[in-house]
């Protein structure tokens, strides 16, 4: 078996997986009709669980990316500012959180980040972007970006409108290409399982659900922080390439 073929079939298998579980919950959910909105995403808790004991029993954390040191200097707050303000604006825009109940809001970050966040992040800025830089950084940071972009298209089975479900698919698309990029550039994966798990958390939780025009101004803010992020992972990946060849 070729080379190509086996990161094509790694990749199909790992988009198959996460989509089988993704509607297994969602055909859970829709059955079921859980009141407590924590309990939208325990039919993801097992994928959860399988990934953590195949990092843990092949001790592949740092391959993966979990290694790279979570530092607070001044260069690295100011990488990751713009992720702040995409923050900032959910919760404008959301008018802050439902503080109707403080349990579920403490059970949904902690469903949020060792599910959605841990699961997703893994796959896509984990493994795939692992199995997709043999094939060169630009490739590795634009396909994988694309699949967890196309992968939020599971949102018309549940309901959503094709043009929420398209703007979704570019967010998804620019949070990708962002937080492949910032992994580039030695940012641990779990800075993006953070942002992701907060993302997703304002969202749900937020007191309202906030107007599409802050979506447009996340996206505007998404598409210049990746431009600069690109710029700035290319000339790092020229130059670790004419360190090689001077080797």
């Amino acid at each position: 078996m070729t080379k190509n073929k086996t990161i094509v079939l790694k990749i199909i298998g790992l988009e198959f997986l996460l989509m089988f579980f993704y509607v297994a919950n969602g055909a859970t959910v829709s059955i079921t009709k859980p009141s407590n909105p924590v309990l939208q995403f325990i039919g993801l808790v097992p994928l959860a669980f399988g990934i953590f004991i195949y990092l843990l029993t092949r001790n592949n954390w740092r391959y993966y990316f979990f290694d790279h040191k979570i530092a607070f200097t001044k260069n690295s707050v100011l990488l990751l500012f713009p992720l702040l303000i995409v923050l900032m604006v959910i919760i404008t825009g959301n008018k802050g959180l439902n503080t109707s109940s403080i349990s579920n809001l403490l059970l949904m970050f902690i469903m949020q980040f060792f599910t959605v966040g841990f699961i997703e992040e893994t796959f896509f800025r984990g493994f795939m972007l692992r199995i997709l830089l043999p094939k060169g950084v630009k490739k590795a940071v634009i396909l994988s970006s694309f699949l967890f972009g196309i992968t939020h298209l599971l949102q018309l089975i549940g309901g959503q409108s094709i043009e929420a479900t398209i703007l979704q698919i570019i967010y998804a698309f620019l949070v990708g290409l962002a937080l492949s990029m910032l992994i580039l550039n030695n940012q641990s994966i779990i800075i993006a399982i953070i942002f992701h798990s907060l993302n997703d958390f304002l969202n749900f939780m937020g007191h309202i659900q906030g107007p599409v025009t802050y979506d447009y101004i996340i996206v505007a803010i998404l598409f210049f922080y990746s431009l600069f992020l690109w710029r700035r992972t290319i000339i790092k990946e020229n130059l670790r390439q004419n360190i090689d060849l001077t080797v």
